[in-house]
C-alpha cells in the first residue's frame, strides 16, 4: 500500500523521520521503500497486516517513539497540521446561545491570487467529482474530504464579521442563506450562523457548497460546524434539528472537530496558496471532560500478554491515545481517556487497544465488548423474531390495505374506543377513506375469504398503525387470526379439528419467547369485538400490551365467518419492548505461516541438539526461537554412534526477489556451515 507521508505525519501529530521509519519497517519484517520522497510503499507480512494502513502505521510509529497523548486519535477525524504550523490567531468575535448542542469554528483569511492545488490534491478532488474553481472553495472541499467535516466559505466583504453568532431559528428567521425566497430556509428550531441581524451565513445541518469567492485579495470567511448526534436526529415532534430530508448531520466525535478542520484549512491556505490569516475563533458546545478509568493491570496483562511488564503496558496505552500515570506495583492503573475516544470504556476495550498498538498477532480472537454499542435495533429484532416464530407455526404472512372506507363494517374492530379516526382529505376517490386504527379489520377480511375458499384461515401481519393525525405518530403492531381446520380428519376424529383458544394461546407463548419474555399474562377484560367469557387483555409484568380472544357472533358475521370460531390477537410492539441485543463478534483470520526451509544433519551422539540449532540459525540468518527439531532418527541407515536430526528453520523475508531463491540461498548457507563443522547435511 502507498501511504502519503503528509497523511502519516498528520496522524502522528508531528514530523516522521524517513530513515528511521524504513528501518523500523524492515526490522518488523515488512518490505518498504520511498517514492519521490513523499510516499512510502509498505508491503507488510500477513502477521503484521495493520502496517498496511495509515492509522495502523501511525500507531506503530507512536509506539516506537513513545508518543504522548496529544497525538490525534484513531476514532477522531484528522486534526490540524503538524506543530510546525503557526498557531491560529484570535480576535474573531463569535458568540452562541447558551445550551446549544452545536459548535461553529471560523476564520478570516486572505488569498493573494488564484489557488493552485498540488497535483495529488487536485487529482483527489477530481476523483471525488468536485470541480476546481481556483478559489478557497477548492481548499474547503479538500479539507472536507480529508476530515469529514462540512466547511463553507463566503466573501467577508459583505458580512459583519464582528457580530457572528450561532442561534436557533425562530418565526423571525424565515429566510435561507440566499434570502427570503430561498426554498432551503431553516426549519423551525434549526440552527443558524448569522452575521449581524440581517444576513444568514449558514444553516447547520446542510452541506451547502462553498461559494466561489473571487481570488482578488479580499477577505474570505471560512467556517466549519459540529452538531450533537442526539440533536441531529431527534424523535418526531421533539424539538430542533436539521432538515430530515438533508444529508446526515453527525460529523466527528467531539465539538472540537470543527476547530481542527478550520485549523487544517488555515494551514493549507498558508502552505499551498501563500495566504494570510487575520482572525479566528469558535463558539458553542465544548469538548466534554476526559474520563478516568482504574483498570486492574493483572487483568489487562492476562488479556494482552501475561509476560508484559507494567512499564510496557503503560507505554502501549499511551501510544494508543490515553494518558497513563506512572504505574505502581500492586495498584490499579490511573488511565485518563480523552472525550474523543468513547470506545475506551473498560478493561476489555483497553486491552484491545493495547493489543492493536502492539501488533497484529496479539489481537484477540473476538472483539472486546463495549457498553456503548452500537448494537442492532431492538425493535427490528423484535419484528423479525415475531415474524419467524409465526411462520414456523404454520401461519401465512399477509399485507393488508392501510386505508379503509368510512362505511367499512369492520373498520372499528380492534380500535380503542377513545381513539379519534384519522380521515383522508384529498381528491374525490379518497374522501370517503380513513387510516386504519388496527390490523384486525384487514386480517379479518382476508380470513373470511380464506374460510370460504379453503375452509381454514391461519394468517398474521406485522405493520404500522397510526395513533393520531400527527406526522410520524405511529406504532408497530403484530396481529394474528386463527380459524377453521387445523388438523385433518382421522379414525379418532372423523371431522377436522377446528382452531380453538388453546391454539391462539400457544401462538402467544411462542411470541412471548421471541420477545424475550417467559409468558404473557391473560387478564379477563371485556372488549367490544370479542365474545363474553373469551375476551382477554395481554399483559407483561402488569402492563397491557394487547388483546386476545374469540370473535363474537355479530363480529364474525361481519367478517363473512358466521358460525365459525375465529380466534384473534393483536399486540402493540412499542409497549412490548424487545429481546436483549447480542453483541456482534468478528473472527480474526489466522495469519499465514512464515516461510521456512528444512535440513537433515547427521552428527555424533555427543553433539547436543541445541548446538545444531544454533549453527542452523546463525548460518540461515534467522532467530534461535524460529528453529526447531522436527524429526529424530537413530539406527537403521544412520551410522552407529550418530543421530539424524531434521531441522525446520523459519525466517522473515529481507529480499525483494522470488521466495524460492531466498529459501535456496539460506539453505545452501546452512549446508556449508554444517560441512565446515564436519557434519553431514542434506
Amino acid at each position: 500500500m502507498k501511504i502519503p507521508l503528509a497523511w502519516l505525519e498528520q496522524e502522528c501529530g508531528g514530523p516522521v523521520d524517513r530513515a528511521a521509519l524504513l528501518d523500523h519497517l524492515h526490522e518488523s519484517g515488512a518490505r518498504a521503500g520511498l517514492h519521490a520522497d513523499h510516499v512510502v510503499e509498505v508491503l507488510p507480512p500477513p502477521e503484521l497486516a495493520h502496517l498496511g494502513s495509515v492509522r495502523g502505521l501511525a500507531a506503530e510509529v507512536r509506539a516506537r517513539n513513545a508518543a504522548g497523548p496529544t497525538a490525534p486519535q484513531r476514532s477522531a477525524p484528522p486534526g490540524p497540521a503538524s506543530p510546525r504550523s503557526a498557531p491560529l490567531p484570535g480576535g474573531l468575535a463569535l458568540t452562541a446561545e447558551d445550551g446549544l448542542p452545536a459548535r461553529v469554528a471560523a476564520a478570516v483569511v486572505r488569498l493573494p491570487g488564484e489557488v493552485r492545488l498540488p497535483g495529488a490534491a487536485a487529482d483527489r478532488l477530481r476523483a471525488a467529482g468536485v470541480p476546481l474553481t481556483g478559489t478557497v472553495a477548492d481548499l474547503a472541499a479538500y479539507v472536507g474530504i480529508e476530515t469529514g467535516q462540512p466547511l463553507g466559505a463566503a466573501d467577508a466583504g459583505g458580512l459583519d464579521v464582528t457580530g457572528l453568532r450561532l442561534h436557533s431559528a425562530g418565526p423571525a428567521d424565515p429566510a435561507g442563506p440566499a434570502g427570503p425566497a430561498d426554498p432551503a430556509g431553516p426549519p423551525r428550531g434549526g440552527l443558524l450562523l448569522r452575521a449581524g441581524e440581517k444576513r444568514t451565513v449558514a444553516v447547520l445541518g446542510r452541506d451547502t457548497p462553498a461559494e466561489p469567492v473571487p481570488a482578488d485579495g479580499r477577505d474570505t470567511l471560512v467556517w466549519a460546524w459540529w452538531l450533537d448526534p442526539a440533536a441531529a436526529h431527534p424523535a418526531p415532534g421533539t424539538g430542533p434539528g436539521p432538515d430530515p430530508d438533508g444529508p446526515p448531520a453527525v460529523r466527528g466525535h467531539d465539538p472540537r472537530s470543527c476547530d481542527r478542520a478550520v485549523a487544517r484549512l488555515v494551514a493549507l491556505v498558508t502552505d499551498w496558496a501563500g495566504g494570510t490569516v487575520t482572525a479566528a475563533g469558535g463558539a458553542g458546545a465544548d469538548a466534554p471532560a476526559p474520563r478516568v478509568l482504574r483498570p486492574d493491570p493483572g487483568e489487562l496483562r492476562r488479556l494482552v500478554d501475561p509476560d508484559l511488564d507494567l512499564a510496557t503496558l503503560a507505554a502501549l496505552l499511551t501510544a494508543g491515545g490515553a494518558l497513563v500515570a506512572p504505574p505502581e506495583q500492586g495498584r490499579p492503573l490511573h488511565v485518563t481517556v480523552p472525550a474523543a475516544r468513547p470506545d475506551l470504556d473498560g478493561v476489555p476495550a483497553l486491552a484491545g487497544e493495547a493489543a492493536r498498538v502492539r501488533g497484529y498477532p496479539t489481537l484477540p480472537r473476538r472483539l472486546p465488548p463495549s457498553a456503548a454499542g452500537p448494537w442492532p435495533d431492538r425493535a427490528r429484532l423484535l419484528r423479525r423474531g415475531l415474524t419467524t416464530a409465526a411462520l414456523r407455526r404454520g401461519l401465512q404472512q399477509v399485507t393488508t390495505p392501510v386505508l379503509l372506507r368510512s362505511g367499512e363494517p369492520l373498520g372499528a374492530v380492534g380500535t380503542p374506543p377513545v381513539a379519534e379516526p384519522v380521515t383522508v382529505h384529498g381528491r374525490a376517490g379518497l374522501r370517503a377513506m380513513r387510516v386504519r386504527g388496527s390490523l384486525l379489520p384487514g386480517l379479518l377480511v382476508v380470513a373470511g375469504r380464506a374460510l370460504r375458499r379453503a375452509g381454514a384461515a391461519h394468517v398474521f401481519e406485522v405493520g404500522q398503525v397510526a395513533r393520531s393525525a400527527a406526522l410520524g405518530d405511529e406504532s408497530w403492531r403484530f396481529a394474528a387470526v386463527l380459524a377453521g381446520a387445523v388438523a385433518p380428519p382421522s379414525l379418532v376424529e372423523p371431522r377436522p379439528r377446528t382452531a380453538g383458544f388453546a391454539d391462539l394461546n400457544g401462538l402467544l407463548r411462542t411470541a412471548a419467547a421471541a420477545a424475550g419474555h417467559e409468558a404473557f399474562e391473560l387478564t379477563p377484560e371485556p372488549h367490544a369485538e370479542f365474545a363474553a367469557g373469551a375476551s382477554f387483555t395481554v399483559r407483561v409484568r402488569g402492563t397491557a400490551v394487547g388483546r386476545a380472544g374469540i370473535l363474537s357472533e355479530e363480529t364474525a358475521a361481519l367478517a363473512d365467518a358466521a358460525g365459525e370460531r375465529v380466534c384473534c390477537a393483536e399486540l402493540d410492539l412499542d409497549l412490548l419492548g424487545g429481546p436483549a441485543p447480542v453483541p456482534p463478534t468478528v473472527r480474526v483470520p489466522e495469519p499465514l505461516p512464515p516461510p521456512a526451509f528444512n535440513v537433515t544433519v547427521v552428527v555424533p551422539e555427543a553433539v547436543s541438539a541445541g548446538e545444531v540449532l544454533r549453527v542452523v540459525a546463525r548460518a540461515g540468518g534467522t532467530e534461535d526461537r524460529r528453529v526447531a527439531v522436527k524429526d529424530l532418527l537413530q539406527g537403521g541407515q544412520v551410522p552407529t554412534g550418530h543421530l539424524s536430526l531434521t531441522v525446520r528453520a523459519e525466517f522473515l523475508r529481507t529480499d525483494d526477489g522470488p521466495l524460492r531463491d531466498e529459501r535456496r540461498r539460506r539453505r545452501e548457507a546452512v549446508l556449508r556451515a554444517l560441512a565446515d563443522r564436519g557434519w553431514s547435511g542434506r
